[in-house]
């Protein structure tokens, strides 16, 4: 009878169950280039086109952030979150989840086209800086990715801007394998994007042979395409507290204006 006590005592405390082996996932997302780590501005990359590159802009929207138990339960982690690769505070999602063993992590690459309306998202300069232009349909960027790449004896300048354009959806779910038992404590989930990736598989994508992109249906396709193999899981853990954000270079950018979105600019 007294042990039935301390038992019924220790649930009234919360430490019964689930609740006793909760703990906080927090969810990374880390950029890199054919395996280097992701520098600011500077011309040191080839895509599969030979496309020498860049990068002076990264920023997008992730949503329906999700981990999926071994038994097929889905636990929210967060409905969207904003990312800029230059800016290391956007880097995390931290959440409180049960303890259980999760065998995926899920997202939406950008925001499910039924969601993706103007003003759907706080009003934020982050989010206010995402949004799509009315007259193409409104709703907010999925990605804002700039730079340079070497043409001729020069260079010129690329965008790769996706989103809802002309109010179609060319979002897309990612689906990643993991192992996390989680039982207590803090854990950690490294998700890599490889910047690469987004041109070249299933179709090649040369910087030289596009002009406007936010208006082009087609590559908006081949981007939504090409995108399916561009995230990876690194690492999967305990978080280090200690641990510093290698690769991670915070950059002062201007919010920019979609005046000139879809002028002729390479990607």
């Amino acid at each position: 009878m007294r042990k039935l006590s301390v038992l019924l005592f220790s649930c009234l405390l919360g430490a019964c169950g689930d609740d006793a082996d909760r703990g906080e996932v927090i969810t990374r997302f880390n950029h890199t280039v054919g395996g280097a780590n992701l520098a600011h501005d500077e011309i040191i990359y080839t895509n599969a086109a030979g496309n020498e590159y860049g990068v002076t802009r990264l920023e997008y929207i992730v949503s329906d952030i999700a981990l999926e138990t071994a038994a097929g339960k889905r636990v929210a982690l967060a409905d969207f979150h904003y990312r800029n690769a230059f800016v290391g505070a956007t880097r995390n999602v931290a959440a409180k989840v049960p303890g259980d063993r999760y065998a995926a992590l899920h997202f939406t690459f950008g925001i499910d086209g039924a969601k993706n309306e103007t003003g759907a998202l706080p009003s934020i300069d982050h989010y206010n800086n995402m949004a799509w232009p009315t007259p193409m349909g409104g709703g907010y960027h999925y990605m804002r990715m700039e730079g340079l790449f070497r043409s001729g004896d020069g260079v010129e300048a690329f965008l790769t801007h996706t989103g809802p354009s002309g109010g179609g959806d060319y979002s897309f779910d990612v689906s990643l394998p993991i192992d996390l038992v989680v039982a207590g404590g803090e854990w950690e989930i490294n998700v890599v994007m490889d910047l690469n990736q987004w041109y070249d598989t299933p179709a090649i994508y040369d910087f030289g042979d596009r002009g406007g992109i936010m208006g082009n249906a087609d590559a908006q396709s081949t981007l939504r395409d090409n995108g399916n193999s561009v995230f990876a899981v690194g690492s999967i853990g305990r978080h280090d507290h200690d641990a510093h954000d290698h690769g991670e270079e915070e950059v002062h950018q201007q919010a920019g204006s979609d005046h000139d979105h879809d002028q002729p600019a390479g990607g």
